[in-house]
Parts: C-alpha cells; structure tokens; sequence
C-alpha cells in the first residue's frame, strides 16, 4: 500500500475507495449546473461546499482538468455574494453569521485553488 501522508485520502486503498464510491456522479456536470444561475444562492452555496471538501486531486470524482476552472467560478460566485450592494446579502439582510460563512467557503475555495491542501492536513493534525 501506497501512503503519502496522514489525511484519510492519502493513501492508494482510499483513493480507489473514493473513486469507486463516486462511479457514475458526474460532478464537473452537476456543479457546472448549479453554478450557472448567478441568483440561485443555495446551490452555488451547496456546489461551493461539495467544491471546498471534495476539491482535492486524490478524491474529486470529476474530471481534474476541469477542478481548477469550478474552483475559479465558485470563488467569483462567492464572491460576487459579498459584494456590498448584492442581493444576497440584501435578502440575508446583512446576516454577519451568513456572511462569515460564506467568507470561510469562499477562503477554502481559494486554498484548493492555490494548490494549499497541505495547510487544511496540518490543521487537521493540530485538531488531534
């Protein structure tokens, strides 16, 4: 067995495990679908989320080519969530708890998209 660090997806047995678990999901089709309507905030939300836990290249069940591209427009999904005069936050009515996690979504989309995994594994390990 291959194993290049300690996270649960560094190693040649969980890798294939989760390749296998996500046979059939087209995840670049669905998240490409739910970031299509700029309004439609609970799915960019919700394909955002899928991005920041799944985005890494051992465990994304998508075409990894394509990974980068969903992370760019995630974060400027996200960001144009947070833009002062949005209608996100006009219907969140300036919600600071809202508007933190979505700051905290969009800096985990930005670490994936810098390549910065290894950072989330170190905290991992601190959490521990």
């Amino acid at each position: 067995m291959g194993a290049w660090g300690s996270a649960p997806w560094d190693t040649d047995g969980a890798a294939d495990w989760f390749a296998e678990f996500f046979e059939g999901v087209d995840a670049d089709a669905r998240i490409s679908e739910a970031f299509e309507a700029d309004d439609d905030y609970d799915r960019i939300r919700a394909a955002g989320y899928l991005l920041a836990v799944l985005g890494r290249g051992y465990i994304w069940p998508g075409d990894l080519e394509r990974l980068d591209a969903l992370l760019e427009r995630g974060i400027e999904l996200l960001s144009e969530m947070l833009e002062p005069d949005s209608e996100f936050r006009e219907l969140w009515e300036d919600d600071p708890e809202v508007l933190a996690a979505v700051r905290a979504e969009l800096a985990v989309l930005e670490e994936r998209l810098g390549g910065d995994d290894e950072a989330d594994d170190d905290e991992d390990d601190a959490d521990r």
